[in-house]
């Protein structure tokens, strides 16, 4: 039995799934693309500048979206990734409304 499968199993058997649990396995997502934590799967950091755009920009998506209906505790976790994510983003990649070299916003 592989560990990850058995890490899967013990979580749904034990924890069952919560807001604070997607917005953590976003935040683990984004450190994983800042290169900031290994990959789990490779053992490697893997920076990825656009990936760590993008879930910066799905969180904001889902802040905007769950306004006025998350606990307090649940919009302080939301707010305190978004910010650690954006300030690791831009310490690492510089301006996040700057263009890249593609044209993209960064």
């Amino acid at each position: 039995q592989s560990l990850p499968h058995f890490w899967y199993r013990l979580t749904k058997v034990i924890m069952k799934p919560n807001f604070m649990m997607i917005v953590q396995m976003y935040q683990i997502e984004g450190f994983v693309a800042l290169g900031r934590m290994m990959h789990p799967a490779t053992n490697e950091l893997a920076k990825s500048q656009e990936h760590a755009q993008w879930i910066i920009e799905l969180l904001g998506v889902i802040q905007e979206k769950t306004k006025g209906n998350l606990e307090p505790s649940e919009a302080r976790m939301l707010e305190e990734t978004l910010s650690t994510l954006r300030l690791n983003y831009v310490e690492e990649f510089g301006n996040l409304s700057a263009p890249n070299s593609a044209g993209n916003l960064a």
